[in-house]
């Protein structure tokens, strides 16, 4: 089933095996074996990659279904001996720069059996992975959808315009992609303010966004947590966004069908102590 999963994602044999951490023919025998089983073609194979079939895209979707049930069952079990199950999470790339370390330090001395991973990401895409079942909690941007994911304020955040202090500078916006939730705030505060016209540059990273800025290349909009957390902050003007713009909260969401292991209760504790 992982096998299949992963050749689906990949779109390829080869692709699945980097992902597994195998050789090729041990994706290749283990879907014959599925076919054999099926007495059907799973995946259509050409130059362009593999391509599920009508039967491979039924058998995808149980298998999908199957393998959350298998790893629910598997954390809860983990869980319930005290083994320390998995936590996995997602944070924006801010959050995760600035707020987070001293937060994970703490939950790994207190849970320290527990393997606990982080990946990032804008916080539209982070609640997908959340609702998909892909990773288990995420700190993301407020406000939070309650019919869908149960939450904990972890932090609160005020947003800064960042611009360079020498020279002239381009009234173009530097920002994550779409999704963003500081992107979001600082296209509702231009459209505020008349300016729903500013050009928006994308870009990957914060530590890119703001040596952009102190370039005179644009203007960025973040937290001013981490904005101050940038190596040449000192060369940056910062002015607050108006209300109601300025002030944003950051939450740690989870599903809310979704039932925390211990260092996920763990973690919530914690952040109710900081608070």
């Amino acid at each position: 089933m992982k096998t299949l999963v992963a050749v689906s994602d990949t779109g390829s044999f080869s692709g699945a095996a980097n992902v597994l951490h195998c050789v090729q023919s041990n994706v290749t025998s283990r879907i014959r074996r599925l076919e054999d089983h099926f007495g059907q073609k799973v995946f259509q194979r050409s130059k362009a990659g593999a391509r599920l079939t009508n039967f491979g895209e039924r058998l995808h979707e149980k298998a999908v279904v199957l393998l959350q049930q298998f790893e629910a069952a598997e954390r809860d079990l983990l869980d319930a001996a005290g083994a320390g199950a998995p936590l996995s999470l997602g944070s924006m790339e801010t959050t995760a720069a600035v707020r987070l370390p001293s937060v994970l330090k703490e939950l790994k001395d207190q849970c320290p059996d527990s393997p606990i991973s982080l990946e990032t990401g804008p916080t539209g895409d982070l609640l997908a992975r959340v609702w998909d079942r892909k990773i288990n909690a995420a700190f993301v941007a407020g406000p939070v959808d309650a019919d869908r994911f149960r939450s904990v304020k972890a932090f609160s955040e005020q947003l800064v315009c960042a611009r360079t202090k020498s020279g002239d500078q381009s009234e173009t916006l530097l920002a994550f992609r779409s999704g963003c939730s500081y992107r979001a705030s600082a296209e509702a505060w231009l459209r505020s303010v008349g300016r729903s016209d500013t050009e928006v540059a994308e870009m990957g990273t914060l530590e890119g966004i703001l040596g952009c800025v102190e370039a005179g290349l644009g203007f960025a909009v973040g937290p001013e947590s981490a904005i101050r957390g940038y190596r040449n902050a000192d060369q940056l003007s910062l002015s607050p966004l108006s209300a109601p713009f300025s002030d944003v909260a950051t939450y740690l969401v989870w599903r809310i069908d979704h039932r925390p292991v211990q260092s996920h209760r763990q973690l919530i504790d914690i952040l109710n102590d900081r608070n």
